[in-house]
């Protein structure tokens, strides 16, 4: 692993973990480490809380408009997402 990778699994940062190459399986297994769901991982990728993460889902996912633009720094990355409250809470 590059001292990157490693940092970022230390740090939990998993949206880091993926843009170093990291893969769905890979958080899993962070994520059985740690003892959480993927749906609390998730959640915490999306800016979401866990409740608010499976609301979403079960009402039939998330929305493609203003979802299409991936990149590095495209629409659909984490920091641009309007839903969820847990990124206004650590930070209020």
């Amino acid at each position: 692993m590059t001292e990157g990778q490693k940092q970022a699994v230390l740090a939990r940062d998993l949206n880091c973990c993926i843009a170093l190459g990291g893969n769905i399986y890979f958080l899993a297994k962070i994520g059985a480490t740690d003892g959480k769901s993927f749906q609390q991982m998730a959640g915490s990728m999306t800016g979401m809380t866990e409740e608010e993460y499976r609301d979403m889902m079960i009402a039939g996912g998330r929305s493609v408009e203003g979802n299409r633009v991936v990149g590095e720094d495209g629409d659909a990355q984490a920091q641009h997402q309007p839903q969820g409250q847990s990124h206004k809470k650590a930070s209020a």
